[in-house]
């Protein structure tokens, strides 16, 4: 199948997919538009318009794009019956709504109705964050990636205007949208904006599996300007090589590190210096009254003073080792703050556990209880 010259027969898919995207997109873009003129006439219990068309008339024009397609199935063989106009009809509608519906994204990631900046969320721990306000905070944290993603989906939206650079359109926003489609799915968006990047998806590949003997033609025939080398073992053997030794590289860094004794978020419970007990408060004013104790992977630590949050400019971090022989936690904190620190670790039972140290001439006892 070609985009540019519509087959004289098709498959009966094709019809049906054709007709049923023409469908959605007056659905769409009735959604979008006519409430602009018709808000407060249109508005039903809460409702959006394209969600009421879906669920009452989906079923009527699904039953009549079905029978459409079989007629136009057994129509189109005889001489009279111009498929080829009737899907370049199609086509246009889905190729120019794919654009329309792609395009508003673009301009909204320009003028900010897309990952601007939530003020409210500043003050929110990032553990605490839903998939969806992860992602509008991480893309919104620069406006010049979204100028950037905005060009690519409005340029991308214009080529598929014109028959000649529609090709050219789909490989530029396809892999924008497959990657929204991925962290709609996993990241848990709202299910309208799901939906809606599937069906910008489909449409996308339907586009691109018109081409799909052109492409395969262009992606697979051997490239004969320049010679082949004749030495297949070598060429399998380093094929091999080039994958088998980036796994190897990161299998043998992740088989040789240290294990990472007591992984977590622990909270210090009780914590005496020289036998004197630490205020509750103590951390406002001394950033070495720690409160949290974060063990990272790898042999990674930090020391927060702050009970509420990870404040990193008053956090001790380091590096650590777990001698088990000895029952000895080794730490070595970064910015010279303190030469290598001997931790004799007591009273393990995964969730609680009993720190003995010496720092800076000063003896520390501290009960941690894991978060």
């Amino acid at each position: 199948m070609s985009l540019n010259n519509p087959p004289r027969t098709s498959s009966w898919f094709s019809k049906f997919f054709e007709g049923l995207y023409v469908y959605i997109a007056l659905a769409g873009v009735a959604n979008m538009l006519l409430p602009l003129f018709f808000y407060e006439y249109l508005k039903v219990s809460g409702q959006s318009l394209f969600f009421i068309i879906i669920n009452w008339g989906g079923p009527v024009f699904m039953l009549l794009i079905v029978i459409y397609s079989v007629y136009w199935q057994g129509k189109e063989k005889t001489a009279d019956f111009n498929s080829g106009i009737k899907h370049a009809w199609l086509r246009g509608v889905l190729r120019y709504f794919l654009a329309f519906d792609i395009s508003i994204y673009g301009f909204g990631k320009i003028f900010k109705t897309q990952f601007g900046h939530i003020y409210s969320r500043d003050d929110l721990p990032v553990g605490n964050l839903s998939g969806f306000e992860l992602t509008w905070n991480y893309f919104g944290h620069s406006y010049t990636l979204a100028i950037i993603l905005a060009v690519l989906q409005i340029g991308g939206s214009i080529c598929l205007l014109f028959r000649r650079t529609t090709l050219s359109g789909v490989f530029i926003l396809l892999p924008v949208m497959l990657n929204v489609a991925l962290i709609n799915i996993f990241y848990d968006i709202a299910s309208a904006a799901f939906i809606n990047s599937l069906i910008i998806t489909f449409g996308l590949l339907y586009l691109l599996l018109l081409r799909w003997q052109d492409i395969k033609a262009f992606l697979f025939t051997k490239n004969t300007e320049i010679p082949l080398i004749q030495l297949p073992f070598l060429k399998w053997l380093l094929r091999v090589l080039a994958i088998g030794m980036a796994f190897f590289n990161i299998y043998h860094f992740v088989a040789n590190a240290p294990p990472a004794a007591f992984e977590g978020k622990w909270k210090v419970d009780e914590y005496k210096r020289n036998g004197k007990v630490i205020g509750k408060n103590d951390w406002q004013t001394n950033p070495a009254s720690w409160c949290k104790v974060y063990m990272e992977s790898y042999g990674q630590l930090s020391l927060s003073p702050n009970p509420y949050i990870f404040d990193k400019e008053r956090a001790w971090f380091g590096g650590y080792r777990y001698d088990a022989s000895k029952k000895t936690l080794n730490i070595v904190f970064k910015d010279s703050q303190t030469d290598t620190t001997k931790v004799k670790v007591s009273n393990y039972d995964r969730k609680t556990m009993q720190w003995n140290m010496i720092m800076r001439g000063d003896t520390l006892q501290m009960k941690l209880i894991k978060e």
